[in-house]
């Protein structure tokens, strides 16, 4: 069962998401095309990459998801894009351990149904891609998994490593992520041994290249091509070249779409004056900004490029004819900055599409908000409180009989207090003490009374207070906290399936989910 929350809801902090979606000309404005001009972007986008510098990707994509074991149809996808006429729809995230969070299933799911629709739409062939940012090197953002586990207690497995600042691409599969991954699977069991299949790891595979084929497995009935930025490297040389003796332009144009988002009242989620530039590795393998010169620098065969957020979207549309970026909340905002950069360098801008987003919920979690009268949109709420909803749904006579005792024994001590004042003065502040401890004794025995009320009604507040944990997790959307490892791990994938052929890319949707338990 799927059925939808208001954006407002999940992404109240994203003012420019949410004029986005709701096709204000504020936000989108910033981008160079609509839905409208879908079919002038695909005959521009054709155009880049050149055909040889196609083909030359398609080897690399060939050849990289044949040592991932890739599926037939992601093989037979990559095939498809050496065609003149073909597109590709494009999204990525960090390789975050066990593939990170739930939004980056979603982010997957939203690339796969944007290709499918866009093919039908188009009549050519458009291709799912899938960018896993290897080459960050924020390593506190890739090194842990967080699940909710059978006490309804939020819960962290993550791992270390003595390479931190260095780029993930270096990072092997050491002991430290082997027994976080042995970890995960003994306290977040499996429902099968197919779903397990998924995550396992070769023997031969460094962490990235594990977690490249953990996608491929789970989405190899779409055919989803993956790919890393350390493959591409060979293929980005004269990009790396230009972006070294055109920094001035960069840091105006990054300027000017600031500006522009700055005039619409939007928030500037990359500074100008620092975003733009490239990152290289140094002989001690860490990733160090390249600081920006006068004169402008060539590039140095020697050296190791890569890029930063601002230059990422630009390096991937310059290599891939892409019609569609797949982009998060965050994302768009800082891709609206990035208009005047594909103008200068004459590259179409593709289509900013925002990813699906979603809340699960089990049915029996489901089942308890409907026994307690709350709507699954009020449950993800951020004020969401289980106890407001415990109280409201006591008994009038129970609520009554403890208000009027919580009155008469304040006032059975009213008379203590003076007489206690004219005794000592300091022994008024103990009366105060006393009369809030027992108002806080009566507080606790009307929980139990109302809890016992409710259990003979069969309401189960021990339930509903699990829900606020697994609804809204460190007081943040599920999606950004959640591992979809463990709900794989407990409802399988099909699920995903539900997701990808529910909705459109025309219409912004955040999903409420309803997962199945494995019995029912």
């Amino acid at each position: 069962m799927i059925d939808t929350i208001d954006p407002r809801i999940p992404y109240s902090q994203s003012s420019f998401f949410l004029d986005y979606i709701a096709g204000k000309d504020s936000a989108s404005h910033c981008f160079q095309h609509s839905l409208a001009s879908i079919d002038r972007l695909a005959q521009e986008r054709t155009r880049v990459p050149s055909p040889q510098a196609r083909n030359k990707l398609c080897d690399v994509l060939l050849n990289y998801n044949c040592k991932l074991n890739a599926p037939a149809k992601a093989i037979a996808n990559i095939e498809r894009l050496r065609a003149p006429e073909a597109l590709c729809v494009i999204g990525g995230q960090q390789a975050e351990f066990l593939g990170g969070p739930l939004f980056v299933l979603y982010k997957i799911a939203t690339i796969i149904q944007t290709a499918a629709w866009m093919s039908d739409h188009l009549s050519v062939p458009v291709v799912p891609v899938f960018w896993s940012a290897s080459e960050d090197h924020d390593f506190a953002e890739i090194n842990h998994t967080r699940w909710i586990d059978e006490s309804d207690t939020l819960r962290t497995i993550s791992f270390d490593w003595d390479g931190q600042g260095k780029p993930i691409e270096q990072l092997p599969i050491t002991d430290a992520v082997r027994r976080a991954f042995e970890e995960a699977c003994q306290k977040i069991p499996f429902s099968s041994l197919d779903t397990a299949a998924l995550f396992a790891p070769e023997p031969n595979d460094d962490y990235s290249t594990w977690h490249a084929r953990m996608w491929s497995r789970a989405f190899a009935d779409h055919g989803l091509i993956m790919v890393e930025p350390r493959v591409l490297r060979p293929l980005a040389t004269s990009f790396f070249a230009r972006v070294l003796t055109d920094q001035g332009a960069i840091q105006e144009g990054l300027a000017d779409g600031a500006e522009r988002l700055q005039s619409h009242g939007y928030p500037v989620l990359l500074d100008p004056a620092k975003s733009g530039s490239l990152f290289t590795i140094n002989a001690e393998g860490f990733r160090l900004r390249v600081e920006p010169t006068s004169s402008g620098d060539s590039a140095d065969s020697a050296l190791t490029y890569s890029t930063d957020a601002a230059l990422r979207p630009l390096l991937a549309d310059s290599l891939f004819p892409s019609i569609a970026n797949i982009l998060g909340p965050s994302e768009i905002a800082y891709h609206a900055m990035l208009r005047p950069l594909y103008e200068h360098w004459q590259v179409p801008q593709p289509l900013a599409i925002p990813r699906k987003g979603a809340t699960l919920i089990p049915s029996k979690g489901l089942k308890q908000l409907a026994d307690f009268g709350v709507l699954p949109s009020k449950a993800v709420e951020p004020s969401f409180k289980p106890s407001d909803v415990v109280k409201a749904a006591a008994s009038d006579t129970l609520s009554s009989e403890f208000a009027n005792a919580k009155g008469q024994l304040e006032e059975a001590l009213i008379p203590l207090k003076e007489t206690l004042s004219q005794l000592d003065p300091g022994l008024e502040v103990r009366w105060r003490q006393t009369v809030d401890q027992a108002q806080h004794q009566l507080d606790r025995l009307e929980d139990r009374a109302i809890r016992a009320d409710l259990a003979r009604r069969g309401l189960s507040v021990k339930n509903l207070q699990a829900l606020k944990p697994l609804l809204h997790p460190m007081e943040k959307p599920q999606e950004r906290i959640l591992s979809g490892f463990s709900i794989i791990a407990k409802y399988g994938v099909e699920w995903i399936h539900d997701i990808i052929f529910s909705g459109e890319p025309s219409r912004f949707e955040h999903q409420l989910i309803v997962l199945k338990e494995p019995h029912e």
